[in-house]
């Protein structure tokens, strides 16, 4: 039986949130997202300000038509991946 606890260290909203399994906690991933333009611009200013991560991402999404996109968009994949490589054992 898995007795492993997982946690999720969101560096944005500074907080960790703590799953029972890494199921779990990936769906918790997805679920997030940036809405509104200047939350988006802000986010993306402070952790991907050439675009370089977020675009590479969504190429990865398999979106290669840069009309496609938009800020939300951007600021929202980044931040799932960056949410998704932060889960971790949580301590006992």
């Amino acid at each position: 039986m898995d007795t492993k606890k997982y946690v999720v260290d969101d560096q944005y909203l500074d907080e960790q949130v703590k799953f029972d399994d890494y199921d779990q906690a990936i769906e918790y991933c997805y679920e997030q997202e940036i809405i509104y333009y200047s939350k988006a611009m802000n986010y993306l200013i402070e952790n991907d300000a050439s675009l370089k991560d977020s675009l590479a991402i969504a190429t990865e999404y398999g979106i290669d038509d840069p009309s496609k996109l938009n800020s939300e968009y951007l600021a929202t994949i980044h931040y799932q991946d960056a949410l998704i490589n932060s889960i971790g054992e949580a301590e006992a």
